[in-house]
């Protein structure tokens, strides 16, 4: 039986600075963003937010971090950037709904 390791942990640096976004009454981390400031950083915690039944960033308090919290659902950059990637309206022929 041949048994395999994982790999050990892998640090990598963010290009931008991360925010935590916590609930207000608990104080309880609820999940973390990349962002360039703390305007975009608002505006991607509201995008992500209802994913866990917050309905919005006024629910949320949200700071800047020093390091990033292990066991948190993280949002990096890419993850925001991705929607650019694939199928736009512009592919699809005009007068129909189907892509071509």
């Amino acid at each position: 039986m041949k048994t395999s390791t994982a790999p050990g942990q892998v640090s990598f640096d963010c290009t931008q600075w991360i925010y935590g976004a916590f609930d207000s009454d608990t104080g309880k981390l609820v999940l973390v963003v990349e962002a360039s400031s703390e305007i975009e950083a608002l505006a991607r915690v509201d995008s992500v937010a209802p994913l866990f039944g917050v309905r919005g960033v006024f629910e949320l308090l949200v700071v800047q971090m020093d390091q990033m919290p292990a066991g948190v659902p993280t949002f990096l950059s890419a993850f925001f950037t991705a929607g650019k990637i694939g199928f736009t309206r512009d592919n699809v022929a005009p007068g129909t709904s189907t892509l071509q």
